[in-house]
């Protein structure tokens, strides 16, 4: 998609949800331990018990300069929508431009939590606001 003033890049794509600008994503992964002691030892050791599937969240300020990019933005809102109404939810990809943590911040995810709000205030343009902040609360597909 591209406008009279720029050209878009998909910045972050999840699944058929792409998102073209105005994205902060981060990534969590969470390790446990059990604390174990050993005879004639006077400390705790940490035993490794696994690590947990990573957790994503991506933000994202989707501001249209036209008729094409505020429907596009708001398609993007329902197919995130609609992949929490799937019962389950299935498994996407998470992928990002190949640039600086790209690698840590790809993979194969399932949609926990969606959010999109209309922020006072904000004009609306052939029937679509032109402003729409979005989030989306993923987690790594992967066994535990």
């Amino acid at each position: 998609m591209s406008s009279s003033h720029h050209a878009e890049v998909k910045w972050c794509i999840v699944g058929t949800i792409a998102i073209m600008y105005h994205t902060s994503i981060s990534v969590n992964t969470s390790v446990a331990y059990d604390e174990r002691t050993v005879f004639g030892s006077h400390g705790a050791y940490a035993v490794w018990t696994g690590t947990a599937p990573r957790s994503f969240s991506i933000s994202a300020s989707l501001v249209g300069a036209n008729l094409a990019e505020t429907t596009f933005n708001l398609a993007q809102v329902t197919s995130a929508y609609e992949w929490t109404q799937e019962s389950p939810p299935g498994c996407k990809g998470l992928t990002l431009p190949p640039v600086g943590l790209a690698m840590v911040l790809q993979g194969t995810v399932r949609i926990e939590s969606m959010d999109g709000s209309i922020p006072d205030g904000t004009h609306i343009y052939g029937g679509t606001p032109i402003q729409i902040d979005f989030s989306m609360g993923l987690k790594e597909c992967k066994a535990i």
